[in-house]
């Protein structure tokens, strides 16, 4: 009896162990192709936006520093009332910066953090160090990082 037995348990192993656990291959369906999950989608969704934003963010900055170099008034809404509402923000805020930078307006010698940026730009300049004005963080005011930058950049870029 015993040999019967084997005999008749021996093909149900032999598949068991040719599928594997749970149902055997010849009930398995394959399983359906889903979408990207939604935070993927999301995810990827804010990524184009932000690089849209810096997009628009550098043009304005471009178009503001042209317009005060050539002595325009500043007209920040001109390109950006045609773009949708965060570009638009981005680009106002690059050309404001832009024109900023452009302008002389500023008297940057009575910008204290325009002077120090100058200090720092002239001696990595002098030092043969590459221009980053970030390497000087925590050195002067985060609130007046614009002009630090600008008078860093006015001093590195100076009689080359």
């Amino acid at each position: 009896m015993r040999p019967r037995l084997v005999l008749t348990l021996l093909p149900v192993l032999w598949l068991a162990q040719c599928t594997g656990p749970g149902t055997p291959a010849l009930f398995r369906r394959p399983l359906p192709a889903y979408p990207e999950s939604r935070e993927q989608q999301r995810s990827e969704q804010r990524e184009e936006d932000r690089e849209l934003q810096t997009v628009a963010y550098q043009r304005g900055q471009e178009e503001g520093l042209a317009d005060a170099r050539a002595g325009a008034a500043s007209q920040p809404g001109r390109v950006a009332d045609s773009l949708p509402a965060g570009q638009s923000q981005a680009y106002q805020a690059g050309y404001q910066e832009g024109y900023t930078r452009g302008s002389a307006t500023g008297a940057p010698a009575a910008d204290p953090a325009y002077s120090q940026g100058y200090d720092y730009g002239l001696r990595d300049r002098v030092a043969g160090r590459p221009a980053d004005p970030a390497a000087h963080a925590g050195r002067y005011d985060p609130r007046h990082r614009a002009s630090f930058e600008r008078g860093y950049l006015d001093a590195y870029e100076s009689a080359r």
